[in-house]
């Protein structure tokens, strides 16, 4: 498989970091049915992470980061000028370096798993 420029990566986990904010906003994913409780939406912030380090390859970790990262402000953004807020910008804060933990979380455990593919088929060849 082919793999994309780095800083094309960036600019992909940006736009499906988006996506995916955006989703769990609008509600268009539910994902509690009750509204003071844990936040589970912030697990999907791992697919991000996942698409990204699976088409950037060798630096998906860098690349998921840095995506996430400048996402957020866009995130911040179409939060304050198109939903009620709820949270202080504490709170903001912290849901935001949670989503971006999650996000490059995704990236490593799918290198991880390739990682330990790629050991098994080199073990299962000898």
């Amino acid at each position: 498989m082919t793999h994309i420029h780095e800083k094309y990566g960036a600019a992909l986990c940006c736009l499906l970091f988006l996506a995916i904010f955006v989703m769990l906003k609008t509600e268009l994913v539910v994902v509690r049915t009750f509204a003071p409780g844990p936040e589970y939406g912030l697990l999907l912030f791992m697919l991000p992470g996942m698409v990204t380090a699976s088409v950037v390859g060798r630096n998906g970790i860098s690349a998921a980061f840095f995506g996430a990262v400048l996402a957020i402000p866009c995130c911040y953004l179409i939060r304050v000028l198109f939903f009620v807020r709820v949270r202080t910008l504490f709170q903001e804060m912290a849901y935001a370096a949670s989503a971006i933990f999650w996000c490059v979380l995704g990236a490593l455990c799918l290198m991880l798993v390739q990682s330990l593919w790629r050991a098994w088929q080199r073990r299962g060849a000898q």
